[in-house]
């Protein structure tokens, strides 16, 4: 908005807006703004201090876990848990899946590895619908008969084990039993799956030949997971768009390499991009209206008992970590919605840029540090925690710069 200043912290109320006042790729939120906290003053700044490996894995590591990523094995890995896996360990039912990873892939790039647990390995995505209905509904679903005596299975094979027990050292004692306790843990968790009394979308096709209707089966089983409680927790990686849906398919057929490296070289460009983002703001906000036409306990909606957390592994698509705007949806229960915020450029760390906007190509510093984000959703769902990730860095120049706690201005 107009009047406002880059060196001063602000808050804009969203209520007060025509839409014609949104942004393009906030537009489609409109009718969603009640939920909404834009955040405009934050940086993916442990990213760009971290070394090795590309920016692309780097940035969506830092982006959910707070922390570097581990470029030592053939997998990129975290050197903490994602977010997402923090609060289903706080959060989720014992007889209930912990949380539910999906991806919405596409033909030249599947969705991001968002999702690590404690030991920091990427957990596996389920990239079809179909995949996901039935690791979802299928086991309440399927009626086999199999099914139904896997726990007695279970049970017989944990008694043969206690029979084997007093002839095994100590440590192969102590390795069994872990192993039977997650045995036993599962055993549990899918005998309660397939006795659920809970009402099931239509099993989806195989496959979809767009993009947008792969999201929106999506959407239906995530909106039933959460209806039915069958998780608390979901991460949704998109992966790339075909041009043709945003209406870029004569600019390129990729959006990565063909349009989003070159924002600041062709004003096409920049534009196609702003389109792409767009289109996804109004794949989410289906997402948002699909869990308010559910209803929950208390009289409540589905939505109003969700936190949505849309963000990205960078800045921009020329891979810069200095301008991260990520977008806050529902969780009006730990903030105070329906606001744009923006903070200043202060955190001294050095940002790279493309020279067409800053000559030498890097700032003296950087928004904001995400960490503080992930604090916040972090501390919404229960946790209590002060920080995510690393807690502490120096910047370039040797300057210490405090990761921990949240970021003010956001609670109720």
């Amino acid at each position: 908005p107009t009047g406002k200043s880059d060196d001063q912290p602000w808050t804009l109320d969203l209520s007060s807006l025509a839409q014609s006042e949104f942004s393009k790729p906030l537009a489609p939120l409109y009718e969603h703004r009640r939920r909404l906290l834009a955040l405009d003053g934050l940086s993916l700044a442990t990213a760009e201090l971290d070394t090795g490996g590309n920016r692309h894995d780097r940035g969506w590591i830092h982006a959910w876990t707070g922390n570097n990523a581990d470029f030592a094995a053939r997998d990129t890995r975290s050197t903490s848990a994602s977010l997402d896996q923090l609060i289903a360990a706080h959060i989720a039912r014992p007889d209930r899946l912990p949380s539910l990873e999906l991806s919405v892939d596409a033909a030249l790039e599947a969705g991001r590895p968002i999702s690590y647990n404690l030991g920091g390995v990427r957990l596996p995505a389920e990239s079809t619908p179909l995949g996901a209905w039935e690791r979802v509904f299928g086991p309440a679903s399927s009626g086999d008969a199999v099914g139904t005596r896997r726990r007695t299975t279970l049970d017989f094979a944990y008694d043969e084990y206690r029979e084997l027990a007093p002839r095994l050292g100590a440590t192969d004692r102590a390795r069994l039993e872990s192993h039977f306790g997650l045995v036993q843990r599962l055993g549990h968790r899918l005998e309660a799956l397939a006795t659920l009394a809970c009402t099931a979308p239509a099993r989806p096709a195989a496959s979809f030949e767009k993009y947008d209707k792969r999201f929106d089966a999506f959407t239906d089983i995530i909106a039933a997971a959460f209806s039915c409680d069958i998780t608390r927790v979901v991460s949704l990686s998109l992966g790339e768009m075909p041009t043709a849906e945003f209406g870029a398919d004569k600019i390129s057929d990729k959006v990565h390499k063909g349009i989003a490296h070159y924002i600041y070289d062709d004003p096409k460009k920049y534009a196609a991009m702003t389109d792409y983002l767009q289109h996804h703001a109004r794949q989410v906000a289906r997402l948002v209206s699909t869990l308010e036409a559910i209803p929950d306990a208390g009289g409540d909606s589905v939505m109003d008992n969700t936190l949505i957390v849309w963000g990205s592994e960078l800045g921009d698509g020329w891979h810069g970590y200095g301008h991260y705007c990520p977008v806050l949806i529902g969780g009006s229960w730990a903030f105070n919605t329906g606001r744009y915020l923006y903070w200043p450029h202060e955190t001294p760390a050095e940002m790279r840029v493309p020279p067409q906007i800053l000559a030498g190509g890097s700032t003296m510093f950087s928004g904001l540090p995400h960490q503080r984000l992930l604090v916040s959703v972090a501390r919404a769902m229960g946790l209590e925690v002060d920080h995510v990730g690393l807690k502490h860095v120096r910047g370039q120049r040797g300057d210490f710069i405090d990761l921990s706690g949240p970021l003010n201005g956001l609670t109720a």
